[in-house]
């Protein structure tokens, strides 16, 4: 080790010098320098590597000659403080700092952090309390050592939520899946209420308006406009109006039944028949029509509203604008013998919902959702809406022969029989669709970006303003234009996030239509999930029969 008294402080303490004789001091090698550095205070110094070195060459090189005898000064080390440098993200939400101790004080005051962040233009988001938590963490450190704090980030904008109508009355497809209870607390399923009806004036609907959400920022102060949310018109049906003093209400202007025709509530007359056969003969009416009875063969009920059946439906023809409700069964016979192309005696049609208690030999197609609460056998189904053959205590519900197809799922007890009855299910047969929408909406997306950059090009060609500020044609001009970039803007984030939803929902297709066992599969049963399709050859337990990557996967898992 050399000499400690060679070294000593520059005389701003910012620098260490070593005062060196060639004839005296030589040889040297670099252990015998930094050696000199490991003491206070020079310890607290950063060694320069170029001066230790240039300083041994020059040292060993002049030893034993005449000029050896001379002194020389070198620079062996300098204070080196904590390095600051500000990270901000490609998407200018984050910043980070990238905080490197020095070698000398490794405090470092908020106020040097908040004005490296201002060089950088960033002055908003700043979390101050964050910054002095996690500066503690310096002293720790040791030289050239590294840490990474988070100290600003933006906000992202919170979209407006959609208006939503609040419905206050049930509906008479409701009241099937509500029987009551008896005065021993058991349940009484042929027990299902009465019949709801309204009067004059009963709020129909509350309307919760859209809002318009929150705007974010970036950390360089560019505003994140939000999707304002979307509004539903309240409309009003036969029998409703919008109450005058209140424009968010919808009230009944009349005593009857309350429907759903195509997503628009109205209130009906009810038509209340004991039952529908020759004696009546086929029934048509404008409004709802309640059959306290049966309707027998070959019968046709219509109704623009719903038809309640509180009896049994038998080989006849129901066909409602609401929804069609059976408390019993509706049964029905083959009409030819090929399976191919088969025929039934019994169909209903309803542009709302289905429910019954069971089904046979019959054709069901809806626009809503399906639901039978006891057994579907040998009928074909077919449902935009969800299908459900569940009792609601997974006790009961069968789909047995037939075929089925429901676009938005199936929940069920059992499927197919002990017996090897051949069952056909299709379900969530619409990936394509939504794969055409989110084309088209892509396009419709590269259309508007172009639109917008032609647009901004012209904007940004136009002449210096001392040329056209007097001229009210070019005035009027330029306004239009920025009213329409500004215009762009909106809508270009309205088709971003519109697009962002459907590739979530094409993402999580799969993941939420798909068929809910609570019991059994059978053998004989083909299953249809989208592209993928199989043929049971054993039978499954309670599962969840899901599209996974082109193949039907039985997932035990969801129901163990």
């Amino acid at each position: 080790m050399q000499d400690s008294e060679l070294i000593r402080l520059s005389d701003d303490n910012n620098q260490a010098e070593v005062r060196l004789i060639p004839n005296k001091h030589a040889p040297l090698t670099v252990p015998n320098l930094l050696s000199l550095l490991k003491v206070e205070p020079f310890n607290q110094l950063s060694p320069i590597l170029a001066n230790i070195e240039d300083a041994i060459s020059q040292i060993n090189k002049l030893s034993g000659k005449r000029a050896g005898d001379e002194e020389f000064l070198f620079i062996l080390a300098e204070r080196s403080n904590t390095k600051i440098e500000i990270i901000l993200s490609k998407d200018n939400m984050k910043a980070e700092v990238n905080l490197t101790a020095g070698w000398g004080d490794n405090q470092v005051p908020i106020s040097a952090i908040l004005a490296e962040l201002n060089n950088s233009n960033i002055h908003i988001g700043i979390d101050n309390t964050k910054i002095r938590e996690q500066l503690s963490q310096l002293s720790a450190l040791s030289a050239g050592q590294e840490i990474k704090i988070i100290v600003a980030e933006g906000l992202l904008p919170v979209h407006g939520k959609d208006a939503e109508l609040e419905r206050k009355v049930s509906l008479a497809r409701e009241r099937l899946l509500q029987p009551q209870l008896k005065a021993d607390g058991n349940v009484d399923m042929r027990n299902l209420g009465e019949i709801n009806m309204v009067q004059t004036d009963d709020v129909l609907i509350e309307k919760i308006p859209a809002d318009n959400g929150t705007k974010g920022f970036d950390l360089l102060g560019k505003e994140l406009l939000p999707k304002s949310g979307k509004d539903t018109k309240l409309q009003a049906g036969p029998g409703t109006r919008i109450n005058p003093s209140n424009p968010l209400q919808l009230l009944a202007t009349m005593t009857g039944q309350v429907v759903e025709v195509r997503g628009v509530l109205q209130v009906d007359d009810m038509l209340t028949i004991k039952s529908v056969d020759v004696s009546t003969g086929h029934i048509k009416f404008k409004g709802s029509i309640l059959i306290t009875g049966d309707v027998d063969a070959e019968m046709i009920v219509k109704s623009t509203g719903d038809i309640t059946v509180m009896g049994f439906v038998d080989s006849a023809t129901l066909e409602a604008e609401g929804d069609v409700i059976v408390n019993k069964g509706i049964l029905g016979r083959k009409l030819t013998s090929s399976d191919s192309n088969q025929q039934l005696a019994t169909t209903v049609k309803a542009q709302g919902q289905i429910r019954a208690q069971f089904v046979q030999y019959s054709e069901l197609t809806a626009i809503g959702d399906i639901t039978i609460t006891k057994q579907l056998l040998h009928s074909i189904t077919n449902t935009k809406g969800k299908l459900t053959v569940n009792d609601g205590f997974n006790r009961r519900g069968d789909i047995v022969g037939g075929s089925v197809n429901a676009n938005n799922g199936i929940n069920v007890v059992t499927i197919g029989a002990t017996s090897g009855t051949k069952t056909e299910i299709f379900c969530a047969m619409q990936e394509d669709d939504i794969r055409d929408q989110l084309e088209d909406r892509s396009q419709d997306l590269k259309t508007l970006v172009e639109e917008d950059n032609t647009l901004w090009i012209k904007i940004n060609n136009l002449p210096p303003k001392e040329k056209w500020k007097h001229d009210h044609g070019i005035v009027t001009e330029i306004k239009e234009m920025l009213y329409k970039k500004n215009r762009f803007n909106q809508q270009r984030v309205n088709e971003e996030v519109e697009l962002q939803q459907l590739q979530l929902e094409l993402e999580q297709y799969f993941q939420v239509h798909n068929i809910d066992v609570g019991k059994c599969i059978f053998d004989n049963v083909a299953l249809h999930i989208g592209s993928a399709s199989t043929v049971t050859q054993r039978e499954h337990g309670p599962c969840r029969v899901q599209h996974k990557d082109k193949k039907i996967d039985f997932n035990y898992a969801e129901h163990a």
